[in-house]
This record gives C-alpha cells, sequence and structure tokens, in this order.
C-alpha cells in the first residue's frame, strides 16, 4: 500500500495515532525492482555504478549476515569509517532488519554488531570477535533476509546528538532539511537518503 500524501510505500499506514509499519530498504531498494528498475543503476559508490538489482542482493545477503548475529527491530548496529559502497550496503542492511545505525569510529564502539575498518580491510566484529567482510558477505548470501515490519516513528540512524528518523530519511516528514553532521556527506539511494562518513581512500 502506498500513502498518496507521501509516496512512502507502506505495509500498513498510520491511521488513529498508530505510526504505521514499513522498511526504509523496501522503499529504496525492493519498490524499484518490483516496478520493472532492476537493471537501472541506484547508485554510484566509491567510484562504481551500481544496479537497483545488484545492491539489493548485496544488502539482503549483508541483512543476512545481521540477522544471523541476532540483530532484530530497534537494536543498534555501530559503523566505523569504511569504503562509501560498504558503509552504504551496511546502513540499508541495517534498515532492512529494522536496526538503528550508530556511527561511530572509535575504538570502544558498541552495537550488537560492529563494522569497521582495519588495517587488514573492513570487519565484522561481534562480541569481540571479528570476521572478514568478504567471508561475513559471503555467509549472507547463502542466507538473505527480507525485510522486517518497522515502526513508522522509527529511527533509521544516529551521530552524536543528531538523529535520522526513517521518515525524514525517506522524506515524508513534516522537516523538509535533513540534518547533516559534520565530516558527513549525504547519500540518496532510491529515494531514501542518509549519511555517509567515508573512509580515505588508498
Amino acid at each position: 500500500m502506498t500513502s498518496q500524501t507521501t509516496g512512502v510505500a507502506w505495509f500498513r499506514a498510520p491511521v488513529d495515532g498508530h505510526p504505521g509499519i514499513l522498511n526504509a530498504c523496501y522503499n529504496a531498494l525492493d519498490i524499484h525492482v518490483v516496478r520493472g528498475r532492476a537493471d537501472d543503476v541506484a547508485a554510484d559508490l566509491d567510484g562504481t555504478r551500481h544496479t537497483f538489482a545488484w545492491l539489493l542482493t548485496e544488502v539482503a545477503a549483508c541483512a543476512g549476515v545481521l540477522r544471523a548475529f541476532g540483530v532484530d527491530v530497534g537494536d543498534q548496529v555501530a559503523l566505523g569509517a569504511v569504503p562509501q559502497g560498504t558503509g552504504v550496503v551496511t546502513v540499508l542492511a541495517a534498515a532492512r532488519v529494522g536496526a538503528v545505525v550508530q556511527y561511530d569510529d572509535s575504538p570502544g564502539a558498541t552495537g550488537k554488531v560492529v563494522v569497521r575498518g582495519t588495517t587488514d580491510g573492513v570487519v565484522v566484529s561481534v562480541d569481540g570477535e571479528d570476521l572478514a567482510w568478504d567471508v561475513a558477505m559471503r555467509a549472507g548470501r547463502t542466507d538473505p533476509a527480507g525485510c522486517a515490519d518497522v515502526p513508522g516513528d522509527a529511527v533509521l540512524a544516529r551521530h552524536g546528538a543528531d538523529t535520522l528518523t526513517v521518515l525524514d530519511a525517506l522524506g515524508a516528514s513534516d522537516d523538509q532539511k535533513l540534518p547533516v553532521p559534520a565530516g558527513a556527506t549525504l547519500v540518496e539511494v532510491g529515494g531514501l537518503s542518509f549519511w555517509s562518513f567515508d573512509a580515505p581512500q588508498d
């Protein structure tokens, strides 16, 4: 069901004070694939153009990894400075399972899962154990995750005192000016706008 007033694809539209149910990743990727745009360019990341179909496959795999590690609606996923493509996939994957991204590059970053850059590349950290990004993604491709039901008033991401709600990111809130923390850029994928803190490229 799509709200006529906001252009957001709702699983259950808001009514009588209920915030409704939706999924930001569904709005950014799945709906475009369903509508025949699978081969259209969704984003240019790290200098490479990616289609909606490619990005959906990668995001669903990463979401499968998050789900396998017990990440659920409302849980926190910490994201450090990583290449833009990895960061975008992580944010969309967190949105897919309904998690909140906490942009945090500190050694003590907390979250059910932490995605961060190391001297050996990007790792997925769970309970202090590091798993190489490529290894995690191979595992995720065997059991990709679908879209979770997320309340319409959910938070998509946080950085310091800044908060980005799902509706803000979809351009469907009353406040049409997104907060952009220092050091961040806005990335837009399929109508969803969110922050990117890119790691320096070698």
